[in-house]
């Protein structure tokens, strides 16, 4: 009985700790199962814990370590299982022993071990009552704690969740605002330049259509001022005079050069000068040969304008087109002031080339024939301050000392050649040469410069009739021509006015003496008998009769 209470276990009270501990005896001190320590602090902390939060995050934090203690196995229940192993191993120990006992003590003994028991088991359900009343005041605490944290956090995350959304609303409220001003602005702005705009594009329009009305008058004032002459018709003059002065500049430094500079080039320019030249030479009025000859230079020029190379194309047209004009030039210096008939088959050819499509070449010829003789413009150019070898030089002389006689005949033909292009029918020349498939008459006469087309009959007459034109001595020999050349044409195409202006013609610029120099010489006489039986003739029969130049219609 002795070894049997000596044995017996104590329970010791559980420790402020927030865990029990059991006291065993010596034997019990090496068994494995032994409750350990664990304070309820070091649970209940962490140890990444900073001492520097504030008291709401120390109290989350101590919710969550009893969250991760309810996890946990119940302390009590780990010493109630041990306990409840070891009383049964005792009694597992006693009952070994009882084979080596008396009955009657073996009877009483296990009486007494089994009053032991219970008496044992009595109190541990009182005291498992007590622990259990106590720690469920304990856990009750906990819990009551724990939820108590829970709800701190939650109404402390609503608190900072009711703060941002009011954060955000107010700052929601600020953009809305900040970007309905904007907008406000924006569109003012934009409302701003869209008037601006509007009040721009109506001064513009304003100032455009005030511009066209001032160039429509101006136009019509020009226009007039050409008809009814006067000293008006000289600032229309210099401007054409400038204009082919420009493009006879533009072939001699640019053009010329390029080609000097390029031995190929060269090759193919001489070769195509070695088929021009003899073919102007050969021209007669014949319509078959007209068409010949036309259709062959037609090839060599569309050839140059065919290389793949643009530049090489434009020099080499070009300067096939500046060699053209002066055979053409160089013809109606030579044959054409002895034979004037023989300009006729030369204006066909340079009508027909362009009617052909090769509308450079009215522009090339009419910048050489102004360089050569400005008087197909009826204009003389200002003198300034040029030499006298200088001005003459401008005037179409070709030396300073050249002879006016010699002048005069070389002026005579340039500007009968002149006049031929003016008075030509396209009609008979689109006749007589090929135009492009699909190619209508009104299509292909676009490519005639103003320069080259009939209207410039009456032009050059109302010119030549106004100072200082009609002063000079060269204008009556060149009446002689025009009226030669153009006369009977003119005549048809402005009837009552051309009437008008030749009865003035002989009346104030002959019969009067207003025309020419006063001073006449013998070349100025002759011409003077000329023009005076052109204007007489045609007072009294309405035509120029023979007087006119023959050769006008093409022969068969």
């Amino acid at each position: 009985m002795a070894m049997a209470t000596g044995r017996v276990p104590h329970i010791v009270h559980p420790r402020p700790t927030g865990r029990y501990v059991y006291e065993s005896s010596s034997e019990e001190d090496d068994y494995d199962g032994r409750a350990s320590y664990i304070p309820m602090d070091a649970l209940a902390s962490d140890d990444d814990s900073d001492s520097e939060w504030d008291a709401p995050d120390r109290a989350t934090r101590q919710s969550m370590a009893h969250i991760r203690l309810a996890n946990e196995l119940d302390p009590w229940e780990r010493w109630e299982n041990v306990c409840e192993k070891r009383v049964w191993e005792r009694v597992r120990r006693a009952r070994t022993l009882e084979p080596f006992v008396s009955a009657p003590a073996s009877t009483y003994q296990q009486d007494t071990n089994v009053d032991e028991v219970q008496n044992m088991l009595a109190r541990f359900q009182i005291q498992q009552r007590a622990v259990e009343q106590k720690e469920r005041e304990g856990f009750e605490k906990r819990n009551a704690k724990l939820w108590e944290g829970i709800e701190l956090a939650i109404r402390q995350a609503e608190l900072r969740a009711a703060d941002e959304a009011k954060q955000l609303a107010e700052a929601r409220k600020k953009q809305e605002e900040a970007e309905v001003k904007a907008k406000q602005a924006r569109d003012a702005e934009l409302a701003r330049i869209e008037s601006e705009k509007k009040e721009q594009e109506a001064k513009e329009r304003e100032e455009e259509a005030k511009a066209r009305a001032q160039a429509e008058q101006n136009e019509k004032e020009r226009a007039a001022n050409v008809y009814r002459g006067g000293s008006h018709v000289w600032e229309t003059a210099q401007t054409e005079y400038a204009h082919w002065q420009e493009r006879m500049r533009y072939v001699k430094q640019n053009i010329l050069p390029s080609v000097a500079q390029r031995p190929d080039w060269r090759k193919q320019c001489f070769a195509a000068k070695r088929a021009i030249t003899p073919k102007i030479g050969q021209l007669t009025n014949s319509s078959t040969e007209i068409a010949r000859i036309t259709a062959a230079i037609s090839d060599v020029l569309q050839q140059a304008r065919d290389v793949p190379d643009a530049d090489a194309a434009t020099c080499l047209y070009f300067w096939m087109l500046n060699h053209l004009a002066k055979c053409l030039i160089r013809q109606a210096e030579q044959e054409v002031a002895a034979r004037q008939q023989t300009a006729f088959p030369l204006a066909r050819l340079i009508m027909g080339l362009q009617l052909r499509g090769h509308a450079a070449v009215g522009d090339v010829l009419m910048a050489r024939l102004v360089k050569k003789c400005p008087w197909v413009l009826a204009y003389l150019p200002n003198r300034g301050e040029e030499d006298d070898a200088s001005y003459r030089k401008r005037l179409g002389f070709k030396t300073a000392d050249e002879p006016v006689q010699m002048y005069s005949a070389r002026i005579a033909g340039i500007s009968a050649l002149y006049f031929a292009c003016l008075q030509t029918n396209l009609d008979s020349v689109a006749a007589c040469v090929t135009l492009a498939p699909g190619v209508s008459l009104s299509d292909a006469a676009q490519h005639i410069p103003d320069a080259l087309r009939p209207g410039r009959l009456w032009t050059w007459q109302i010119r030549s009739m106004t100072p200082p034109v009609a002063e000079q001595r060269l204008i009556m020999p060149l009446w002689c021509t025009f009226l030669e050349m153009a006369g009977p044409v003119v005549l048809q195409r402005y009837k009552k006015q051309q009437a008008k202006l030749l009865t003035l013609l002989l009346q104030e610029g002959l019969q009067k003496n207003r025309l020419g120099e006063q001073e006449a010489d013998d070349t100025q006489k002759a011409a003077r008998v000329r023009l005076t039986l052109l204007l007489e003739t045609w007072l009294a029969k309405q035509t120029f009769g023979e007087h006119v130049s023959p050769g006008r219609d093409m022969d068969t």
